[in-house]
């Protein structure tokens, strides 16, 4: 695979101390009674991980960022609060970058630049981690998430087994994800300009 050291994260050190991992449970049962609400979550993880990276904090409360990022994707038919036969509903894997963006201009955040979705494939997450990005990830019949939206801050080899920094929405911490050929499909990346 790649040649690097097995001990060090790559990409995850710039973010290490800013990276923000908040779940879909806090947000689960707000007065919408969220239902397949992983990319608003991951977004939400996204702008706070990068106000306190520029240094000026999002003041507001988790749940009232969360609500106003649905709503915004709501508006832009990004996001469907809506469970429907287990398969649709969530946020669009194809627009989800332009929510991101939207999101980004809302908060002031105008130093970083959206590009992609792009076919999320080893080389190009490490390329993009490499480079200091944050990526959006949106996985597609992974063994544990199935469908589901999630960050990755970072990359590190282990036994030659790829293992993503992650913010997965599902546990408050960031943690390790091996990664696989099958388990990504795409990704949107988020970088200083």
């Amino acid at each position: 695979m790649m040649n690097l050291d097995e001990s060090k994260y790559r990409g995850a050190s710039a973010w290490q101390k800013d990276a923000y991992s908040f779940t879909t449970g806090q947000f689960a049962k707000l007065d919408r009674k969220y239902r397949r609400h992983c990319g608003p979550t991951a977004i939400t993880n996204l702008l706070y991980t990068l106000a306190q990276r520029e240094g000026r904090p999002i003041e507001e409360k988790p749940e009232a960022v969360f609500q106003r990022i649905a709503r915004m994707g709501q508006r832009r038919l990004v996001y469907m609060n809506a469970d429907i036969l287990k398969r649709f509903g969530g946020t669009s894997d194809l627009f989800a970058p332009f929510l991101i963006a939207a999101c980004l201009r809302a908060y002031g955040l105008h130093e970083y630049k959206v590009r992609g979705p792009y076919l999320a494939t080893a080389k190009r997450i490490c390329s993009e981690l490499d480079r200091g990005a944050i990526l959006y990830m949106e996985l597609h019949r992974h063994p544990v998430y199935g469908g589901h939206h999630m960050l990755c801050y970072g990359y590190r080899i282990e036994n030659g087994k790829l293992m993503l920094r992650t913010a997965d929405g599902w546990i408050t911490r960031i943690h390790d994800l091996p990664a696989g050929q099958e388990l990504f499909s795409l990704c949107t990346v988020i970088i200083r300009k």
